[in-house]
């Protein structure tokens, strides 16, 4: 089904202004939902905070919902979190106080893996007695089925792979992970904070046991607002940090229950407003179609890597699919000045630094790259004119290169 651009930019009225390609980072707000945040902040400030939220119960059921259906998964096993790190960090600390890691044992990870889900790795190396163990990249930049094959096995007692990387818009291979871990006793997670939004992302299908995201991204929510999915034989073996009487019951004087399933992952405080404005921007998704926003942000990105070569840019997404980020650098202009001069002409993009993603970016040799990221609904004239303005800056570079 082709989407009604004329609709999506209208229900976005920042378009007017901005020419909003740094979706990867945090896309704008439809309309829906802004209003939809906007009036239950209105609610909590003509009843209180606690009464508002009584009365916002079923919306946030809803946007359980509207989650489970994305992913493909239960409700019960998805919770509502305050971002994409939240969520992964309650996963993967709630199998190390549930003992998972005692004894230690190898961690596999993709070189994709972001900043803040391999830093637990290293603190869980510190701690247990674990390694790290990072799985190689074929020539195109994906992720080498074949040397995972040759690590799976033994002593393995986790395996984590990112769908799409913040640094490059190559998709990795994830249901053939799927595939090799589904049926052994280690479990699977996946990054989809980059996906989520823009790709289809069916935990069954993908064959994960976690599965992490984030509001901001494609998924066109609020800020601080972030869900994470486990399958519930592993959700009962985990005691995630960071209880409280949201994620498990208080007994006596010397015991605890965790409640059941995701429940006991969730918190008590938290922008009520902004889970609600999830929940109304995952249904607006899913309303769309998942596989016609793939599609036309598909379009956009390969039409902007095309142009982007065309006037000399470097293109270094890489793999065999890709999706929505477009990576690249100029000869003799530094990445950070190319996002000013690009915010100047009033096109966003954003810059990737190998800080982020160091296991991949290190290794190709890129300090950062500049990264645009178009969204459905973005036209072609605005990726043209990101095309043009980066074609001056190859012709007529500022006089020191913008600082490398």
């Amino acid at each position: 089904m082709a989407l009604d651009l004329a609709r999506l930019r209208a229900e976005t009225p920042a378009c007017e202004a901005v020419a909003h390609l740094n979706n990867a980072g945090a896309s704008l707000l439809p309309r829906p939902v802004v209003e939809a945040v906007i009036a239950h902040v209105r609610l909590e400030s003509e009843l209180g905070g606690y009464e508002a939220a009584v009365l916002a119960a079923d919306r946030l059921q809803d946007a359980r919902s509207a989650l489970g259906r994305l992913l493909g998964a239960d409700p019960l096993d998805v919770a509502l979190t305050q971002s994409d790190t939240a969520a992964w960090t309650k996963a993967f600390w709630g199998l190390a106080l549930g003992g998972w890691f005692d004894g230690g044992g190898r961690l596999l990870v993709d070189r994709a893996a972001y900043n803040s889900h391999y830093l637990s790795l290293l603190q869980a190396a510190g701690r247990f007695g674990v390694t790290i163990e990072v799985v190689a990249s074929t020539a195109d930049g994906s992720l080498d089925l074949d040397d995972l094959d040759r690590r799976l096995g033994g002593d393995v007692r986790l395996v984590t792979a990112t769908h799409v990387g913040t640094h490059r818009g190559l998709v990795n291979p994830v249901a053939a992970v799927g595939e090799r871990t589904r049926h052994g006793a280690v479990p699977f997670f996946l990054d989809a904070c980059q996906s989520a939004g823009q790709l289809p992302v069916d935990v069954g299908v993908i064959g994960c046991d976690v599965a992490t995201g984030t509001g901001r991204k494609f998924l066109r929510g609020p800020r601080g607002t972030g869900w994470l999915y486990v399958r519930p034989e592993w959700s009962e073996r985990m005691s995630p940090p960071g209880l409280d009487g949201s994620s498990a019951s208080w007994l006596d004087e010397s015991r605890f229950e965790l409640l059941p399933r995701a429940a006991r992952f969730e918190e008590f405080e938290a922008s009520v407003a902004a889970r609600i404005g999830l929940g109304v921007a995952v249904e607006y998704a899913l309303e769309l179609g998942i596989a016609a926003i793939a599609e036309r942000i598909a379009l956009l990105a390969e039409g902007l890597r095309d142009g982007l070569r065309s006037v000399g840019a470097s293109v270094h997404d890489g793999g065999g699919q890709r999706c929505g980020i477009v990576t690249f650098t100029l000869p003799a202009v530094a990445p950070e000045a190319v996002k000013a001069s690009l915010a100047a002409a009033g096109i966003h993009v954003w810059t990737s630094e190998a800080l982020s993603a160091r296991l991949d970016m290190e290794q190709r040799g890129l300090p950062a790259v500049v990264r645009a990221s178009p969204h459905a609904f973005n036209s072609e004239d605005e990726t043209r004119r990101l095309v043009e303005h980066v074609r001056l800056l190859v012709e007529h570079p500022p006089p020191s290169g913008g600082g490398r």
